[in-house]
């Protein structure tokens, strides 16, 4: 056998057997590798004492003949060839098998990250967990716990524009961040973000920020303007000092912070922490020394009133000044310096805005009807938006200003 493994034309032979015994060979794993080396192993063995016989009975040209029976036909080049499926390789998302060394290698697939992009009409329809409001004031009339929401609206509370979804977790799939709102008096504000469980269920994941409702104080966050997306999974929220009621005007700054996940909370990460001091407060004051109602040749009653307004405030004020005053409803009066709105009680003079540490003042003559004098006269005074709500004050508790009557 040594003499035939060393005939150049014999190991072209067993080269050919190999050759053609390998097409039919799929190798997958380690060990099936080994499979097929010991396979061909055992055919170039066969081979050979094939061809030895050959060689015995017929000579090197039967050997060479055989060989040619098995070769393999040459491929046109513009023909497809079919060709093995090479064996399944693990995906970048699937963890590998503990044992490479496996015959049957088997991964399982990774479970999957729940799906926390809730759609705007899922959530207005769903039953979502509210964290508690404030134990103090109006909001302790607020849902909590789990509460269902239909069209976006539950009692007292109301989903407040489009969600934003951002992957606050780091785990691959977004999570819904909305506004939630609540209006016993005015209107407090949550930020929550809301993700999926393992079984599709929406859960509330935490509370980015919430507004210190109605037991707040100055410097709080009071407002929620909006919220969108920022860098890194993180959240920005519009919000704002003041929390507007019943008549006043929204005073509210604007100031963007951002909030990040810790993995058990949202802390803030950006943005200033706290306001400075806010144009749309003001401190406005009305004073007058007196009023003295002469009585004329008709009977009638008549008397002038000098009102000085003063701006103590570091700002003009945001907008044109109110001065309301206080006297019966048979009075009438005109004004120099301010214009009146007749047919409300009291009567309105509206000024121009005041500028900061200044002052301006008006003068009122005021007409009672014959009769017996029935004297009261009170001032307020406000700034006012477009629409006459009132500016609020430094001192929300700044009452009326008591003018004495007099006859002369």
């Amino acid at each position: 056998m040594a003499d035939i493994d060393q005939d150049p034309r014999v190991a072209e032979l067993l080269n050919a057997a190999s050759q053609e015994a390998t097409r039919f060979i799929h190798p997958e794993g380690e060990q099936a590798v080994r499979t097929t080396v010991r396979r061909r192993r055992r055919n170039r063995a066969i081979g050979a004492g094939l061809v030895a016989a050959l060689v015995l009975i017929g000579g090197p040209a039967a050997a060479i003949g055989l060989a040619r029976s098995h070769a393999p036909a040459d491929t046109p080049a513009d023909t497809t060839t079919s060709s093995p499926t090479p064996a399944p390789s693990p995906s970048a998302s699937s963890p590998r098998s503990s044992s490479p060394r496996s015959s049957s290698p088997q991964s399982s697939a990774p479970p999957s990250v729940p799906d926390g992009k809730i759609s705007a009409s899922t959530l207005r329809n769903a039953t979502l967990t509210i964290p508690a409001w404030p134990a103090k004031g109006f909001d302790t009339s607020c849902p909590a716990g789990k509460v269902h929401f239909s069209n976006g609206r539950s009692g007292l509370l109301a989903l407040k524009g489009s969600p934003v979804y951002q992957d606050v977790d780091s785990d691959g799939a977004p999570e819904t961040v909305t506004i939630v709102s609540c209006n016993p008096q005015g209107s407090d504000y949550k930020v929550l973000a809301f993700d999926r469980d393992a079984a599709g269920k929406i859960v509330t994941l935490g509370q980015v920020v919430a507004s210190a409702g109605t037991a707040g104080h100055p410097g709080d966050i009071l407002t929620v303007w909006g919220v969108e997306a920022g860098d890194n999974g993180q959240v920005r929220v519009d919000v704002g000092d003041y929390r507007p009621c019943c008549d006043q005007a929204q005073a509210s700054q604007h100031q963007w912070r951002t909030y990040g996940w810790n993995g058990a909370a949202f802390t803030q990460t950006g943005g200033p922490v706290s306001f400075g001091a806010n144009p749309n407060v003001t401190d406005l004051s009305a004073t007058a020394p007196g009023l003295t109602m002469t009585k004329q040749a008709d009977g009638t009653w008549r008397g002038t009133l000098s009102v000085t307004v003063h701006n103590a405030a570091a700002f003009v004020t945001p907008g044109p000044v109110r001065l309301l005053i206080d006297v019966p409803d048979t009075w009438t009066a005109t004004a120099s310096g301010c214009t009146v709105d007749h047919g409300i009680s009291p009567f309105a003079c509206t000024l121009p805005a005041v500028a900061q540490h200044a002052g301006r003042t008006v003068t009122l003559t005021l007409t009672a009807p014959a009769g017996v004098l029935d004297a009261q006269c009170h001032l307020w005074v406000a700034s006012v938006d477009p629409h006459g709500a009132s500016y609020p004050d430094v001192n929300p508790d700044k009452g009326a200003t008591t003018v004495p009557v007099t006859k002369a």
